[in-house]
């Protein structure tokens, strides 16, 4: 399924606020990908269910940056979880959540 109009949003551990984006979320079998822009630039995160949670992967892997996060669905079109970044020698992290929509 492609929600190509789902909303991401972004905490950041140790900051008060967060970002809200346009995202495209596309799901198949144990599948997701998730698509937004990244500081201006198209950014992918992939990854396949693990039980109850999707475990994803910055793609495609680049030098000096890293990201994992998780993703789980919590209720009706709701996904939520968190992410660590590491880039550059400074490692960031927090929780997102996307609203997904058609």
């Amino acid at each position: 399924m492609r929600y190509a109009n789902s909303v991401m949003t972004t905490y950041y551990d140790g900051l008060a606020g967060f970002e809200k984006e346009p995202c495209v979320v596309i799901i198949r079998d144990k599948e997701i990908v998730v698509e937004y822009l990244r500081k201006g630039r198209p950014s992918t995160y992939r990854g396949e269910l693990e039980g109850e949670q999707y475990h994803l992967h910055y793609f495609p892997q680049i030098e000096g940056f890293v990201g994992e996060a998780y993703l789980s669905r919590s209720e009706g079109n709701l996904l939520d979880g968190t992410w660590n970044e590491f880039e550059n020698g400074s490692r960031g992290g927090g929780t997102w959540d996307i609203q997904l929509n058609e």
